[in-house]
């Protein structure tokens, strides 16, 4: 494939722009960026900008079918919400609701510019085999996935390695059926955890050599409990359990001290940061500057709530601002950096994907953005202050236009989507 850009945003580590240059794909893999138009491109986007494809570094896709849902609840705090609402609908899910939401949720990232993603399905209900329908529901897209079942211990601890037990499963036995589907790794929290599901979590995780993501203190409850159980915050608490000792990813980190940060620096544990989930849930803001002030890798999620990674930026850029007190106390082009190359070092797949330079994958996003003249200083700041899903006029993986703007996503159709609303109406009702 060739690929003509009017301003590439690189996201290399010089993070270099580039302007009027022509990219080369062979076998879906960057061989070269050129100096001037190619012949015959390909992909004409000389009135565009191309981003590398976006990595979703946390995501819940099995939340598509509660948008819109007549749902009683009123929660007045963050475990309220998952009491009255998610646990109601972890319950509820079928097999066919986890293949369905996870197609639906990966037509509609690859729609707005998402390329990767790494999600946690949560359905005590569909144990075993999961997973499986999952991947189904993923792999009928062109997309990247790392899937993990989201492991709880809230009902039982019978049911919690039910869910290690799963995840196991899948990596040894289901993703050599898939090209692009990965698995992993994952808690719940610590809170609906015991100390003898996060041991055997991590001795497997480190067995298969996977990482093991967790939600880390996003509520106080988190915080509440860890101090009850263990005498101490969450991070003390699972460094003492020897959870450090496998590859962590870390989502929201909001309630974490500085200590606390410390700590996890110290174990080059990664993170999932998630604003936009963070201000819906009302549970604060995570302390991304003294994150990156220890060299912490940070990355970006939606968490399953906004299907738009451009608006899951600007959230970012409004709550450090407005943390700061200050309109330039945040640098907007961070969070394009986050929503890139920082959320695929997070996921370990940035020999791969994240930014546009040879040897990467030819994940590539082209943006209109319409009439003004883009310069090359100010082109990430123009994407993250203006661009949106709506925006998008391809989305390419391994070099393959896979969307155009007003089509379909390659490998689904109408009726696919008809199918996951209808999925979706019928979970209402059991609701």
């Amino acid at each position: 494939m060739l690929l003509n850009a009017g301003t590439l945003v690189t996201m290399n580590d010089e993070r270099a722009i580039e302007q009027e240059v022509s990219v080369v794909v062979e076998d879906g893999e960057i061989t070269a960026i050129e100096d001037g138009y190619a012949q015959d491109a390909d992909v004409d986007a000389r009135d565009e900008v191309v981003i590398p494809g976006l990595v979703n570094a946390h995501t819940h896709m099995y939340a598509l079918p509660i948008r819109g849902a007549p749902l009683a609840a009123s929660p007045e705090s963050f475990y309220q919400a998952l009491i009255d609402i998610w646990w109601e609908v972890d319950e509820a899910f079928t097999m066919e609701d986890a293949r369905l939401s996870s197609l639906g949720s990966c037509a509609e990232m690859l729609q707005g510019g998402v390329t990767t993603f790494c999600d946690n399905y949560s359905g005590p209900n569909t144990l075993p085999g999961a997973l499986d329908a999952v991947a189904e529901g993923v792999a009928q897209t062109p997309i990247r996935g790392m899937i993990t079942f989201e492991t709880t211990a809230r009902n039982s601890a019978d049911e919690a390695m039910a869910g290690i037990d799963e995840n196991q499963r899948f990596i040894h036995e289901g993703e050599d059926n898939h090209e692009r589907v990965s698995g992993h790794y994952c808690l719940h929290t610590l809170f609906t955890n015991t100390a003898d599901v996060v041991e055997e979590c991590v001795d497997r995780a480190t067995e298969d050599d996977r990482p093991i993501q967790i939600h880390l203190e996003e509520g106080l409850v988190d915080v509440h409990k860890a101090l009850e159980d263990y005498g101490q915050r969450p991070v003390p608490a699972l460094e003492s359990l020897g959870f450090f000792d496998a590859d962590v990813i870390a989502a929201h980190c909001v309630h974490s001290t500085e200590r606390e940060i410390e700590i996890l620096a110290d174990h080059d544990v990664a993170v999932a940061h998630n604003p936009y989930s963070n201000i819906n849930n009302a549970v604060g803001i995570a302390n991304v500057e003294k994150m990156e002030a220890e060299g912490m890798t940070i990355g970006l999620g939606d968490d399953g709530w906004d299907p738009d990674m451009f608006e899951t930026m600007r959230s970012a850029v409004g709550i450090h601002k407005l943390k700061q007190n200050n309109p330039s106390g945040f640098d907007m082009a961070k969070a394009l950096e986050w929503a890139t190359i920082g959320s695929a070092e997070v996921l370990g797949m940035d020999d791969a994907v994240g930014s546009i330079e040879p040897g990467k994958r030819g994940d590539f996003v082209t943006l209109d953005l319409g009439p003004n003249p883009v310069l090359a200083d100010s082109a990430p700041y123009y994407v993250v202050s203006a661009a949106s899903r709506a925006d998008v006029t391809r989305t390419i993986v391994d070099g393959d236009v896979v969307y155009e703007r007003g089509g379909h996503v390659a490998g689904v159709d109408e009726s696919d989507m008809d199918a996951v609303g209808q999925a979706s109406e019928a979970l209402w009702d059991r609701l």
